[in-house]
């Protein structure tokens, strides 16, 4: 299990098999390909890993409330497009929570390596927007 704090909220993630099930129910698509897909972009799709973040909350507890639900109880004055520390965290959950054991081999390998040039991408958007 893992803790962390977007937009103000802590959120408790866990990964495991049933993750894959409630990410298809929720939203219909795999799990796998959609977390490639969301780090195709720059910056990272964070509506997609908002939605990984989701259903590793209701893997963790079933009685979180619905995806759509579940974003409106986020805190509206802690948003802001482009939170690095959001990225870093749900980023930080799915490598621990779904990648978590050496024998991922691969994929684990190609998720860090997409994730490791997502981490630099952010950080340098960050600091761009830091020196205006």
């Amino acid at each position: 299990m893992r803790r962390a704090v977007i937009y103000g909220r802590t959120v408790e993630m866990q990964g495991s098999p049933y993750t894959f099930l409630v990410y298809r129910t929720g939203f219909g698509g795999d799990l796998l390909h959609d977390i490639a897909a969301a780090y195709e972009d720059n910056p990272p799709d964070m509506s997609m890993l908002l939605q990984i973040a989701w259903a590793m909350a209701k893997t963790h507890d079933d009685s979180v409330s619905e995806y759509a639900d579940w974003l409106r109880e986020f805190d509206p004055k802690s948003f802001a497009i482009g939170d690095a520390d959001a990225w870093g965290v749900i980023d930080s959950a799915i490598s621990a929570e779904l990648f978590r054991r050496a024998k991922a081999g691969r994929a684990r390998k190609w998720i860090a390596g997409r994730m490791g040039r997502m981490a630099q991408r952010v950080g340098a958007l960050a600091d761009r927007l830091l020196a205006r």
